[in-house]
């Protein structure tokens, strides 16, 4: 059983998804935004975090980049939860360190395959984003 942080400012959402990481077998830990996020990831050292994007307080995009950076937390496996995967999402999630990305609504096979990749180090990196010359 995988600890796994789930960081999600709404509360069906965190709900939701702490449920499926629970029915999947795995130990779900929930934090309401980015800053509290990094402290339980401190505290509670998890295998995998699952992270929103647009959250108060500090975003996704700036939790993950203070995760990567700290050398004690750099190795856990972030995967982006997002209500839309644009191009542009997938090139940020690469600049800051992200491992994958999820679109809501949740899949909850899709979910479980990732995190299951991402815990047993098979995962597949970001699709690479075409950049104009």
């Amino acid at each position: 059983m995988a600890k796994i942080l789930v960081v999600d400012d709404n509360a069906d959402n965190r709900n939701i998804l702490a449920r499926l990481v629970g029915y999947g077998g795995h130990q779900p830990v929930t934090a309401t935004n980015g800053r509290e996020a990094i402290g339980l990831a401190r505290d509670t050292q998890p295998d995998l975090i699952l992270m929103d994007l647009a959250m108060p307080e500090m975003d996704g995009w700036t939790a993950t980049r203070r995760l990567k950076s700290d050398e004690t937390l750099t190795t856990i496996p972030v995967i982006i939860v997002t209500g839309h995967v644009t191009s542009n999402d997938i090139s940020l999630a690469q600049q800051v360190g992200c491992n994958d990305v999820v679109s809501k609504p949740i899949d909850y096979h899709v979910l479980m395959g990732k995190i299951s990749q991402h815990l047993t180090g098979e995962s597949p990196e970001l699709p690479q984003v075409s950049r104009p010359a």
